[in-house]
């Protein structure tokens, strides 16, 4: 029997990026019924829908649901998904997980009291540069890996657009870790371990937010791995074009690897260097949808009790993890901030 999914927030992520997976034909769930609390973007909604609501709890209460989908803002994951769980639904919340350690601890701990999947939106790990790396990896031609050094400066939404206010509101919630967050799940999801170690340092490039939108971050994995991620949504944000940098160089005893995307990051390339191989990939980059039907089927296969290998899926406690070195982040950076002298 398929699943039946509910949608939470038709924002420009979930109008543009979640609900369209709805409607592939590969899809393993039926979408029934889309909430959001602007009666004027649901009337925007032009899909074929059953059911359309303004409170999310009247749409738990009415609509036959086995799922929810969550793509509200960060902080209003908590009160959504812990509403979701006790309304007997299985969830998939967008990232950042919640606002800070102890809610997504909650939401763990609810979600297991009542046999339910909790999953995280991390969707970056449906890539085909992580099929690639995964196999490079586990191909041993790199040795021990120790070093995982990730550049992700992306210029997010302008800030002299109309999409500034969104950009405001993200980076004001998360830094530049609203998006930078992908890379420190992709590092424990490639390597392996738990966050034993955060130091960090921020710059703000002239805006006033507590989070830094800039932020250079040196840590350490509980396996011995080091991890360095500089990443931004302040870069360039304040000129018209669009010099975007996403680079990933791993490290290990016998090779290393380089990749690199383009500059408007619809293609990568990635080479492995070592004594017993040699290899270069050009790939053109997935996007949001492709990626998030991937991670559908995946929830439907753990909803279904299935454990393989090739599974992929992101859990509440990848979340927790992911939120921990958020948080440290930028509490560290924050904490660290030295006014600049004009």
């Amino acid at each position: 029997m398929t699943m039946k999914f509910g949608l939470i927030g038709l924002g420009y992520h979930g109008m543009n990026a979640v609900s369209p997976v709805f409607y592939l034909e590969d899809c393993p769930v039926d979408l029934v019924a889309v909430c959001d609390v602007r009666q004027e973007t649901l009337d925007a909604y032009t899909r074929p829908i059953a059911a359309k609501y303004t409170d999310y709890r009247a749409m738990l209460a009415d609509a036959d649901l086995d799922a929810v989908y969550v793509a509200a803002g960060m902080d209003l994951h908590y009160g959504i998904v812990q509403d979701c769980l006790e309304a007997g639904k299985h969830v998939v919340v967008e990232k950042p997980m919640a606002a800070t350690l102890e809610k997504c601890r909650e939401m763990i701990d609810n979600a297991a009291a009542k046999d339910l999947v909790l999953a995280v939106n991390f969707e970056t790990r449906y890539s085909e540069q992580n099929t690639i790396l995964l196999r490079w990896l586990k191909s041993g031609c790199l040795g021990s890996v120790e070093a995982l050094h990730f550049a992700n400066q992306w210029d997010c939404h302008k800030t002299f657009t109309e999409s500034a206010g969104r950009r405001a509101r993200l980076v004001g919630l998360a830094g530049a870790l609203d998006c930078g967050i992908h890379k420190l799940d992709q590092a424990r999801f490639l390597v392996g371990g738990e966050w034993s170690r955060i130091e960090s340092m921020g710059a703000w490039l002239g805006e006033d937010f507590t989070p830094p939108p800039h932020v250079g971050i040196l840590g350490q994995l509980d396996n011995g791995v080091m991890v360095t991620l500089n990443a931004s949504l302040s870069w360039a944000a304040n000129i018209k074009p669009r010099p975007m940098i996403n680079t990933l160089e791993i490290a290990g005893t016998q090779g290393v690897v380089l990749c690199r995307s383009s500059r408007d990051f619809q293609q990568m390339t990635l080479e492995l260097f070592s004594d017993t191989l040699c290899e270069e990939i050009d790939i053109d980059c997935t996007g949001h949808t492709s990626d998030i039907l991937l991670l559908l089927k995946d929830f439907v296969r753990v909803v279904a009790g299935e454990e393989d290998d090739s599974i992929r899926l992101a859990s509440g406690e990848d979340g927790y993890q992911a939120q921990y070195a958020t948080e440290m982040t930028n509490t560290k950076a924050a904490a660290a901030r030295v006014p600049m002298q004009n």
